[in-house]
């Protein structure tokens, strides 16, 4: 018995040496990858303009007709619908995010979707301090979280896993979107894309909201000790 439990202690050290020694893009190409072999779950939840599945893992906070907050272990991040992309196929979801930064890690490509079509996507992760802004922007959603080094590829295989399932509505979408708000929507959404934020706060928001939560951490610990 004893024997057994030294093999999966030995197990799980050598797995976080080996993490630890990977860069940031190894680990990302090899969480999409995958992620990529794994079946495509059917939706789990439904909205008006898409449905999509998340693990049991996911937790949900809130979410409107176009937008959802998960949660995966501490982290917090969003889900946007990319109306943008979908009422016009020619946007181009390859920009980078950050316009004067580099992505520590990129990875691009596409999937088929249980529609049979195919889907582009790029997912990008940034240092911003000592937290990592994680994005997956695809032609039919847009996710974002932050979090730490060892956790972004991690919670960036979440994102792929749940935007691999999705099935917009495009059809209603277009409806929707077609008349005049659709203009109102488009600016948002553009505003959004380029100072890095979900549909309500920021990039900078988030991480501070991440700070408070790491303080509340630390604050516990010490009235405990």
């Amino acid at each position: 018995m004893g024997k057994k439990i030294l093999i999966i202690l030995l197990c799980i050290v050598l797995t976080g040496c080996i993490q630890s020694s990977q860069t940031m893009q190894e680990r990302l190409d090899e969480k999409i990858t995958a992620v990529s072999a794994l079946p495509i779950p059917s939706a789990s939840h439904r909205k008006p303009f898409y449905t999509y599945y998340t693990e049991p893992s996911i937790g949900h906070y809130r979410s409107t007709e176009t937008s959802n907050e998960f949660s995966y272990q501490s982290t917090k991040f969003v889900m946007n619908l990319n109306v943008q992309a979908i009422m016009d196929s020619s946007t181009d979801i390859a920009q980078s995010i950050f316009y004067t930064q580099k992505p520590i890690a990129r990875n691009t490509g596409s999937f088929q979707n249980m529609l049979d079509e195919s889907v582009s996507y790029v997912c990008e992760i940034y240092q911003v301090d000592r937290y990592y802004a994680v994005f997956f922007t695809s032609s039919t959603v847009n996710l974002f979280g932050v979090t730490y080094a060892g956790d972004a590829a991690e919670l960036a295989g979440k994102m792929y896993s749940i935007a691999r399932s999705v099935i917009v509505r495009k059809d209603v979408v277009s409806q929707v979107y077609s008349h005049e708000s659709a203009i109102d929507y488009e600016g948002e959404a553009i505003n959004l894309y380029k100072d890095i934020a979900p549909e309500e706060g920021t990039l900078q928001e988030l991480i501070e909201d991440k700070t408070h939560i790491d303080n509340k951490k630390d604050e516990n610990k010490t009235t405990d000790n």
